[in-house]
């Protein structure tokens, strides 16, 4: 498959649309794009606001992380751990830098769109099911097509039909989880 003419072709738009839409890479794991809120105003789950206009930042994960990921449905386990932990590492470093970088001064929160299962409220993630529309519908087909073009084992492991999720998580929270001393007493906690 990764040889076939379809997945140069993905490579290729994969790569095209990061450019398109200013999409950085930032570690391993994530890219980001800065985008300007346009929805109404909403009170998050940390009791802030996003008014129209205020900046986010648009995660990515990068495809090419999950290369290393075995096809054996009897490693699905490690690979979750393993996007457990590049996951938590990123955000820690995304923390870190969004208080010193000046780019990352002015954003609010941090906006996401996936098809993994939502899970994450724990650590401040507000997830809200994508409301049922020709968009959504759209984004499911594509997230199939990226599933099955770049994780084809993931892809024929699914049971459940893709749906995507909406993931949001304010600067605030990720501050309060994922900062490095924030992260050193969440595991004192979880060792009690």
């Amino acid at each position: 498959m990764k040889n076939s003419l379809f997945y140069r072709f993905m490579c290729w738009y994969d790569g095209y649309w990061r450019r398109k839409h200013g999409v950085e890479k930032f570690d391993e794991l994530l890219s980001f794009s800065f985008e300007k809120f346009s929805g109404k105003r909403r009170v998050m789950n940390d009791g802030s606001c996003i008014e129209p206009g205020d900046w986010l930042i648009i995660l990515h994960f990068n495809r090419e992380c999950f290369i290393g990921s075995s096809a054996n449905p009897q490693h699905s386990i490690r690979n979750a751990l393993r996007f457990r932990k590049l996951l938590l590492s990123s955000l820690g470093k995304l923390a870190k830098h969004i208080g010193e970088n000046e780019k990352f001064k002015r954003v609010k929160v941090l906006h996401g769109i996936s098809w993994l299962p939502p899970h994450g409220e724990r650590l401040g993630f507000l997830i809200e099911p994508k409301p049922n529309s020709i968009f959504s519908f759209f984004q499911a087909l594509y997230f199939k097509l990226l599933l099955k073009v770049f994780f084809p084992h993931v892809a024929l492991s699914g049971k459940k039909p893709i749906q995507p999720y909406a993931y949001w998580l304010t600067r605030r929270n990720l501050l309060k989880y994922f900062s490095p001393d924030s992260q050193e007493n969440e595991l004192l906690i979880a060792q009690k």
